[in-house]
């Protein structure tokens, strides 16, 4: 079942990565975790890597999502041509930038992408091109919500059609009401719930980053059912931390 038809039934979980090491990503498919964000926003990944963490990825069954830097259409079609089948666009703050992410990641008539065949998620132009073109517009696209302005334009964003996931990045949120990490904090989480219930009324998805068990049970309980746990090199810090509190 793809990730996009799970969702609609139940919560997926996933990580955030930021390693150059495409066996991390292969170690977090074996974990069963069900789709892996690929950070090319506040990580090191290359091109170059990002293919070949998405080819590790595919070998172990998790979805890989590539999360471009920003709102860039050649950057979106890149992504997406390396196989990746998501892309997450950061800090979308108006209709106008969520219509441009839309374009900038569907082929016609959903978008304008650009076209070109001979890439890996075509299979370097063996796959059938009609198959391919058909395929390439069910690849996931979600939309970051980050800031204020994001938040006054949510009505306008979510009317935007052919993106599948609202994404409330809740560390840009807490910055941006002058609360910086404080993401428990009763102003950003009530904007988050306000978001939550706006998103439910139009029927679309809710994703967001959390780095608690406790916090990701709450975001839980709020509906949210695209949820990204923590970042794969801190999770490995953690993991050694209790590692040597149990044995030492």
């Amino acid at each position: 079942m793809s990730l996009k038809n799970k969702m609609k039934s139940q919560s997926v979980l996933g990580v955030f990565s930021k390693t150059t090491d495409s066996s991390i990503v292969e170690a977090a498919g074996i974990s069963g975790l069900d789709f892996i964000i690929l950070d090319c926003e506040h990580g090191l990944i290359t091109s170059e890597t990002l293919q070949h963490h998405v080819r590790a990825a595919q070998m172990t069954g998790i979805t890989p999502i590539a999360r471009v830097s920003k709102l860039d259409a050649h950057a979106i079609g890149s992504a997406l041509d390396t196989g990746a089948l998501g892309v997450q666009v950061p800090n979308i703050s108006t209709a106008e930038e969520a219509r441009l992410a839309v374009e900038a990641a569907r082929f016609y008539p959903l978008g304008n992408r650009g076209v070109c065949r001979f890439v890996k998620s075509a299979s370097f132009g063996d796959m059938d091109k009609t198959e391919y073109f058909q395929e390439s517009n069910e690849a996931l696209l979600i939309l970051q919500v980050e800031g204020i302005d994001g938040v006054k334009n949510i009505d306008a964003i979510l009317d935007i059609p052919n993106f599948d996931v609202l994404f409330i990045g809740p560390y840009d949120l807490s910055q941006s009401v002058g609360r910086p990490g404080e993401v428990n904090s009763p102003e950003v989480l009530d904007l988050m719930r306000t978001i939550a219930s706006k998103a439910k009324e139009k029927g679309v998805l809710l994703g967001t980053f959390c780095d608690t068990q406790q916090n990701a049970k709450l975001m839980l309980g709020e509906g949210f059912s695209y949820l990204s746990y923590s970042v794969d090199i801190n999770i490995f810090i953690e993991a050694l931390k209790q590692l040597k509190r149990d044995i030492i």
